[in-house]
């Protein structure tokens, strides 16, 4: 199994997912709306609430190799209580 980390999330999966999942990432490109207080739209001279940004992917993420011992044991714990 492979985690992928995007961000602060952990995604696990098998090897074939995680090489196909890599593949898509770098064809992304990255996709943001902006909102615009009163005073910003002012100073920046526009109307919109929100103007719309899509630009290069330059976020990185990570991707490693777990043993199966451990996903095993990591699956049979299950989700973790809230503190």
């Amino acid at each position: 199994m492979v985690i992928v980390e995007i961000g602060w999330q952990k995604f696990i999966m098998p090897r074939e997912k995680a090489l196909l999942m890599a593949e898509l990432l770098e064809s992304t490109e990255l996709y943001e709306e902006k909102y615009w207080n009163d005073a910003k739209k002012k100073e920046k001279g526009i109307t919109e609430d929100y103007t719309y940004h899509v630009y290069p992917n330059d976020k990185n993420y990570t991707m490693r190799i777990i043993p199966d011992s451990t996903y095993q044991m990591a699956k049979l714990a299950g989700k973790p209580e809230k503190d």
